[in-house]
């Protein structure tokens, strides 16, 4: 029986893709990263994710995965979860901040 190396688990920094948000050069560099860009990279990343974790399953259905790859499969799941939420929870935010700018009286 052989045994599976289990793949390392990327830091949540790659994960999130920060290094794609967060500015680390001059001020020319923090112009293009605007909060749009932030925004169309979480969304890539929940596509990106949700897509894994769709071939996972219909690889698991299909009989096509291996058992001993179930740790995988659920942690693809897991990270597409989170990244969801995350989509999630900046959208709530930034309604919530639009409905109180728009509650200002000028």
């Amino acid at each position: 029986m052989a045994i599976t190396p289990i793949t390392p688990i990327v830091p949540i920094e790659r994960a999130i893709r920060l290094d794609s948000v967060i500015p680390v050069g001059p001020k020319e560099a923090a112009a293009k990263n605007t909060f749009a860009d932030m925004l169309k990279g979480m969304i890539n990343n929940v596509n990106e994710t949700d897509a894994v974790t769709k071939a996972d399953s219909f690889n698991l259905a299909m009989g096509y995965a291996d058992l001993q790859d179930l740790h995988n499969i659920e942690i693809n799941a897991i990270k597409a979860d989170l990244a969801l939420r995350t989509v999630t929870s900046v959208r709530n935010k930034v309604l919530e901040a639009y409905t109180e700018i728009m509650r200002i009286t000028v």
